[in-house]
């Protein structure tokens, strides 16, 4: 579970000059959907905040890092709303306090268990994380996508976990200024 953020613009011409390639035979790779809520217009998926992850931002042709992004914003405010998936409106400072609110959060340490996952018992013995002490942790909430994925295909090899679900196989990287991550495609 999570709330996904998406950045709603009614300007086609935005849309394709930064969403999109148009040239003579039409317009392709577009990174929007066409919808009619919270009004009709150009809807790009932003990112996602999930409790004990950090902040996962889609990549798009218009950006890349959260300094692009919010200079992106700025450039175009007269033109763009930003809606979370319940069709509530922020303007780009409440967005962005809750974004870091998010990636603040005090960490707590985790690690990797082999066994029966006291959550998902049903599943039998899996793979599976969970809270330890300070000196044990593999990782920390809120969780960085890149470390997990380090530290998920290390612990696959020491318990020779194979029946655990991968975590998804997306291309992630950090922010190079902010405690949020990127990755490519949709994942909405």
């Amino acid at each position: 579970m999570g709330t996904n953020f998406y950045l709603m613009t009614k300007s086609k011409e935005l849309a394709h000059k930064h969403f999109a390639i148009e040239n003579d035979w039409g317009v392709s790779d577009a990174e929007y959907e066409i919808v009619d809520e919270p009004y009709l217009g150009y809807e790009i998926h932003l990112n996602k905040l999930s409790y004990g992850w950090r902040p996962l931002f889609q990549r798009h042709k218009a950006f890349k890092t959260w300094a692009e992004l919010e200079r992106f914003c700025n450039e175009n405010q007269s033109e763009i709303d930003i809606y979370d998936e319940y069709k509530k409106r922020f303007d780009f400072a409440e967005y962005k306090e809750r974004i870091f609110d998010h990636a603040a959060r005090e960490p707590e340490p985790m690690k990797w268990y082999y066994g029966v996952d006291p959550i998902q018992a049903n599943w039998g013995k899996t793979l599976y994380q969970g809270r330890c002490k300070p000196e044990e942790a593999e990782f920390w909430i809120p969780i960085d996508h890149v470390k997990y994925k380090e530290t998920e295909a290390a612990a696959r090899r020491k318990y020779k976990a194979w029946n655990y679900p991968i975590f998804a196989d997306f291309n992630y990287w950090n922010d190079p200024d902010y405690n949020i991550d990127w990755t490519e495609g949709d994942f909405s």
